[in-house]
């Protein structure tokens, strides 16, 4: 008898799906043994469940640091529920707080915030125009134009001026020109005003400046096929193995659905736009044969109130900004459409779906479960394992990795719901959708955080 902790059930990697138990051990949280049968296991689940190594997403906003200025919309605490409700054993926060994220001494005020979740809550650093690299590996991130904060560069020599010093340094971009999102301010809707010029037109400098700089580069939240998409392989055809990110977001809607719809556009807008149809099917078909290797939601909770920002209604009125929002649907639908489509708060929560959204991709997209276990846990936990020294890995159910793992019931839908979410913004791009399966349960090192 162990007095380790066993799971059973049906398990899958990136390269085989295999029915057994493995083994635990209680003080490290690791995976000592897999096997067919070891002993009686603490956790048994039925075959119908899918056990994948424990999800990462490597691109959230946490919103908490020093300022606690927008701790309103998120904090380390609700990104932690929101994480496990979603099945997300570790996550990734992006740099661009109130007090962007760019010292060792702030990267260290950080690390310690988030000691004492069980969820693992790692860290850019952000790149400036007049930072440099810390003294620890780290992963960068560098926004060559505005998206939300002002840690963000205005044109192609900003951005060589700055990465001349990170040399063969890890650097992620968030890729969209300035003076095209400048001259495009005006148009109609998000996706006009940031059109798939401007990322294309920043693409062009950034791989070169990859090249130029041997970056371990990564591209993220990629919202455009076509163009982009010949640029990237022309690049790597060089020999550079430059990654890309997709959000959940830019594989369920596109502009062309929405146009049909344009009321949706405060909660589905994020940097860089939505786009056409043809772009959404062309980031599903490459997402799908590892041309892109990410699942990363860009999770960016921001409140509800500022989604609907210009939705403010007469102050006698007595009606919050998303009750005269459903008001105008309802009385006006003409005039609720033409302000939908004004500038909102770019941004959208999805962490706390996550999970279910896999299931949408195994079942509507033709997905493998083996392709799940590639892009949301395989992948994700390559990367952060760069990062950490601690005694296991991430990404595999396999020995000397951690037994921290996602449990999806592929048959038990989910409808989001506000009730069922747990970040603490509060709301979901996803509302009223209904997955056709869920997490079942999240388990990390071994301690159960969500399920039965």
């Amino acid at each position: 008898m162990t007095n380790n902790i066993i799971i059973e059930g049906r398990f899958v990697n990136s390269d085989e799906i295999f029915d057994g138990q493995i083994e635990i051990e209680r003080e490290t949280g690791v995976i000592l043994r897999k096997e067919p049968y070891i002993t009686n296991p603490a956790f048994i689940f039925s075959k119908d469940k899918l056990i994948f190594p424990g999800f990462g997403d490597i691109h959230i906003h946490a919103r908490e640091d020093e300022t606690a200025k927008q701790m309103y919309k998120e904090e380390y605490a609700t990104v932690n529920a929101a994480a496990i409700n979603g099945g997300v054993i570790h996550v990734s926060c992006m740099p661009n707080t109130p007090s962007p994220l760019t010292t060792q001494v702030q990267l260290q005020w950080h690390q310690e915030k988030c000691k004492q979740f069980p969820v693992m809550i790692f860290h850019y650093v952000g790149v400036g125009k007049n930072t440099r690299p810390l003294e620890t590996d780290a992963p960068y991130k560098v926004f060559t134009g505005p998206s939300v904060g002002d840690l963000f560069f205005k044109n192609e020599a900003e951005v060589r001026s700055a990465l001349q010093h990170y040399r063969g340094k890890k650097v992620s971009f968030h890729v969209e020109d300035d003076d095209i999102l400048q001259a495009r301010r005006t148009a109609r809707t998000h996706q006009e005003r940031r059109p798939i010029e401007c990322v294309e037109t920043a693409l062009a400098y950034v791989l070169q400046i990859i090249e130029d700089y041997d970056l371990e580069a990564k591209l993220c939240h990629w919202s455009t096929g076509g163009r982009s998409i010949e640029m990237i392989k022309t690049h790597r055809a060089k020999g550079y193995n430059t990654t890309l990110e997709v959000s959940p977001l830019h594989l369920y809607f596109d502009a062309d659905m929405i146009e049909e719809m344009p009321e949706r556009w405060p909660f589905v807008q994020m940097n860089p736009a939505i786009q056409r149809r043809e772009d959404r099917l062309q980031l599903i078909e490459g997402l799908k044969s590892g041309f892109i290797q990410y699942l990363a939601t860009d999770h960016a909770p921001h409140t509800i109130d500022e989604k609907l920002k210009q939705f403010e209604p007469e102050q006698e009125s007595g009606m919050t900004r998303e009750q005269f929002y459903e008001h105008l649907k309802a009385t006006d639908l003409v005039e609720c459409r033409r302000r939908a489509c004004l500038d909102s708060t770019s941004g959208t929560p999805q962490l706390d779906t996550y999970g279910a959204f896999t299931t949408w991709l195994m079942q509507e997209q033709g997905f493998s479960p083996q392709d799940i276990a590639r892009i949301a846990a395989e992948n994700p936990g390559a990367f952060v394992n760069q990062f950490h020294n601690d005694p296991g890995k991430f990404g595999r159910v396999d020995v000397g990795y951690y037994g921290s793992v996602t449990v999806i019931d592929p048959k038990q839908p989910i409808t989001i719901t506000r009730d069922k979410l747990r970040t603490k913004c509060g709301w979901s791009p996803f509302e009223g959708i209904t997955f056709p399966g869920s997490v079942y349960a999240t388990i990390i090192k071994g301690q159960m955080y969500r399920g039965k």
